[in-house]
Formats: structure tokens, C-alpha cells, sequence
């Protein structure tokens, strides 16, 4: 029995040494690096929301940019659990009337992206960063439409790192709901920049997965 107890101290040990190892290279400047060595380019396909609809469950009632407090949204400290990953995954654009002020949600965005432009272990959890990304590209008219050029480029160059990172760390999880949100968010990159090779990586993937 001591003998069995040590072994697994031993191997939880091992295995949380392992994951802070992991955590700190994905936090290092090599990482970054490697994950930002993309290819600039502008999205030139547009997926219908009805297409997405399969993937995508939000509130269908409408709601006014306007109405969010735009300045302090990413500095609420009296969000926790569900409703920080809501915050931070972007589906509540899908709710957002899109008569809305397209420099407001611009602005919420950039904000965001100022904050979490590289990895943390939160924000860019598979599941809530998949989301993400579908919900910035499912929500261009908002999202990226008559912006200037400088947040076009900061915008298309974090949906390509963070979907480099995805393809890095999809195998990993063990969730499948995960792998499945992930490959559909790396495909709608593929399909929407044009990219060949997003687009075969992500339908390979979840060719496997659907096996």
C-alpha cells in the first residue's frame, strides 16, 4: 500500500512538473516567435451566420454595442467563471445589432488584443480561443469592416498566431468538443484568408475525428 501510494505522488509529481515546464515555454519569447511567423493577408470570404449555425449558440435577442461599457470591459474584476469565459470567447457579438457603431466593437477588440496578444493560460484556453475566432471572422461587418489598416493588420496577424497555436496544441487536449470546435475554427481561417494550408489541416483533422 505505501509502495502504491508513493507511485502515484511520484507520478503527479512528474506530471505537474511537466505541465509548469509546458506553461513556461508557451509563455516564452520562442514560442511567441514561432507562433507569429505568419503570412499577412486580408480576409476575402465572408461565412453566412446560417452556416454557422450548427457551431454557434448565442442569445437571439439583440443588443446595443452602446449599451457595454466599453472602457472597462477587460478590467471587470467581479467576473468569474462562466460569464469570463463568455467575455473573453466573443460569442455575445453574435447578439450585437449590427446597426451598431462598428468603431465601438473595433475598439473593445483592440483593447482586448493589447491585452492578450500573446499566450496566457486563460484567454486562450482551445475552447474559449476557437470561439474567438470564429466569432471575430463570423462578425466582420463589425469586427473588421471600414477599419484602417493598422487594426486590419494587428487583427488578421492574431487570428493566424492564435491559429498557429491551435494547431500546435489541438492533440494534446483530450477533450473532443474541443478538437472538433478547434478544427471547425482553424477551417473558417483556411476558407475565409484564402489559406490552403489551414484549410487542409483543420478538414484532415476533423476527417479523424469524425471517423
Amino acid at each position: 500500500m505505501y509502495l502504491k501510494n508513493s507511485l502515484i505522488l511520484i507520478n503527479e509529481f512528474f506530471y505537474y512538473t511537466k505541465n509548469q515546464i509546458r506553461n513556461l515555454y508557451l509563455k516564452s519569447r520562442f514560442y511567441n516567435n514561432k507562433i507569429s511567423k505568419i503570412e499577412i493577408s486580408n480576409i476575402s470570404y465572408r461565412p453566412s451566420l446560417s452556416i454557422l449555425s450548427c457551431l454557434v449558440k448565442y442569445d437571439k435577442k439583440r443588443i446595443k454595442i452602446e449599451e457595454l461599457d466599453k472602457e472597462n470591459i477587460w478590467e471587470n474584476k467581479s467576473l468569474n467563471g462562466n460569464n469570463l469565459n463568455k467575455l473573453n470567447n466573443f460569442y455575445w457579438l453574435f447578439s450585437i445589432d449590427l446597426k451598431s457603431s462598428t468603431n465601438i466593437t473595433q475598439s473593445i477588440i483592440e483593447k482586448w488584443i493589447k491585452k492578450n496578444e500573446n499566450y496566457n493560460s486563460f484567454t486562450w484556453q482551445l475552447d474559449i480561443l476557437s470561439k474567438r475566432i470564429i466569432s471575430w471572422i463570423s462578425n466582420s461587418k463589425l469586427t473588421y469592416e471600414n477599419a484602417d489598416t493598422n487594426y486590419k493588420s494587428r487583427f488578421n496577424g492574431l487570428i493566424k498566431k492564435q491559429t498557429n497555436h491551435l494547431i500546435n496544441e489541438i492533440n494534446r487536449s483530450e477533450t473532443l468538443d474541443d478538437k472538433i470546435i478547434s478544427s471547425s475554427a482553424i477551417i473558417l481561417v483556411g476558407l475565409s484568408y484564402g489559406d490552403s494550408y489551414y484549410l487542409k489541416f483543420g478538414i484532415d483533422l476533423l476527417k479523424k475525428l469524425l471517423n
